[in-house]
């Protein structure tokens, strides 16, 4: 039977997705079960099967187009069906390239070679019309932003109209700048583009530090065994920190203004990806010993990484840890994750000279970032927070038991 291939919804907190990649073109064949394209939400990815034997008959979103789930991306029904019935139901938005092409062409044709510009005579050039320069929408909007004067570029469109890419090429020219490359956003990227974006506009953050000996926290990281790590040993210590501190194991609904704290700590841990950074979450740190707690965390880490996670792996966080000390960071401001209130940056373990009864000594320690919602807590809050967690890594090993 004849159906439309609509956008996958790839878990509650998908806003679009992106087209990858289509595996047959308009009018060829697979069959029931045949994966026929592949798409990427802001999280994850996913193919699309073929729900029965039949070709693909119409193609809507191409690869690198993106639609909210539930969009229109192709017809597939056999090849002698009649699917117009099918083809009313699909409302296509056109690109901006073509609106690019279709204002660069709407322009007054030249028919007859009078002899002046644009005519049939001579090359077209832009044209300034009632004191408009004849350049489509994008190119005025990249125009504003680049601060390029329209009158001064040579369009490349039809008819001379000017496209965005001729008002780029001259700013490289003006500004003294060449432009290397342009990245536009993948679907993930742009996701994290707008949810940190919608977090820091608004959320009231603030960010208190503390440098925190860790000694022993290697030493029990050390006594766990091998498949254990300092980062199972911090998540168990931010666990029992949060039970002394409830407040901070919550989201916030801004729209009833409601603060909501959890029993679980789901602690989400951020993972760097290629796209962007994704948070993978840990339900329930602290019901787990410290060998259960590696395994599982582990394993999402190489399933993140591996690209084989989904939105479920993604969802029901309460608080999230994000370590740029892997990469050399002494300090940072972590964005929180909404809806939660707060959010722990890990930076860099360093040595630090001390003064001790048998001298001068050089522990090891590391400064801890917290973000936290000002709207929700306070400063004092945070503070007595980072205080615990100082006092439960001081003595990291009682969480080994």
């Amino acid at each position: 039977m004849p159906y439309v291939v609509r956008m996958p919804k790839l878990g509650v907190e998908m806003e679009t997705g992106i087209v990858i990649e289509w595996y047959l073109d308009v009018g060829e064949t697979a069959e029931e079960g045949d994966v026929i394209a592949e798409i990427e939400s802001e999280k994850s990815t996913a193919e699309v099967a073929a729900r029965e034997d039949g070709a693909l008959r119409e193609r809507y979103l191409d690869a690198g187009e993106e639609g909210p789930p539930g969009a229109a991306m192709g017809i597939f029904a056999p090849p002698d069906a009649d699917i117009s019935s099918l083809r009313a139901e699909v409302d296509v938005e056109p690109d901006e390239t073509e609106d690019d092409e279709a204002d660069a062409e709407a322009t007054p044709e030249a028919t007859e070679d009078d002899g002046t510009p644009g005519s049939a005579g001579e090359p077209a050039q832009p044209s300034v019309d009632d004191g408009t320069v004849r350049a489509s929408p994008r190119a005025k909007r990249r125009a504003e932003e680049l601060g390029v004067t329209l009158s001064r570029v040579e369009g490349t469109g039809p008819e001379g109209g000017i496209v965005a890419d001729d008002v780029a090429a001259a700013a490289g020219d003006a500004g003294g700048r060449t432009i290397r490359e342009e990245r536009t956003f993948s679907g993930m990227r742009s996701t994290i583009a707008d949810r940190l974006s919608t977090s820091y506009r608004e959320a009231a953050h603030v960010t208190v530090d503390r440098e925190v000996e860790v000694e022993a926290a290697f030493d029990a990281a050390e006594a766990a065994g091998d498949d254990a790590s300092l980062t199972d040993v911090l998540l168990l210590a931010v666990s029992a920190t949060l039970d002394e501190h409830p407040e901070f194991n919550a989201t916030f609904d801004a729209d009833s203004e409601t603060h909501t704290l959890y029993e679980e700590h789901n602690i989400g841990i951020a993972v760097d990806l290629e796209g962007g950074l994704v948070t993978p979450v840990i339900p329930d740190v602290g019901g787990k010993s410290i060998d259960e707690l590696a395994r599982q965390r582990s394993r999402l880490t190489e399933r993140v990484l591996d690209g084989e996670y989904d939105g479920d792996d993604l969802s029901g966080g309460t608080f999230t840890v994000s370590n740029l000390g892997v990469v050399g960071s002494d300090s940072f401001t972590p964005i929180i994750n909404p809806p939660e209130i707060a959010i722990l940056g890990v930076n860099r373990v360093r040595e630090r000279p001390v003064n001790t009864d048998a001298g001068i000594e050089f522990p090891r320690h590391i400064t801890f970032s917290l973000s936290f919602d000002h709207r929700v807590v306070d400063g004092a809050d945070a503070a007595r927070f980072l205080v615990t967690l100082d006092e439960t890594l001081a003595d990291a090993e009682k969480l080994l038991d």
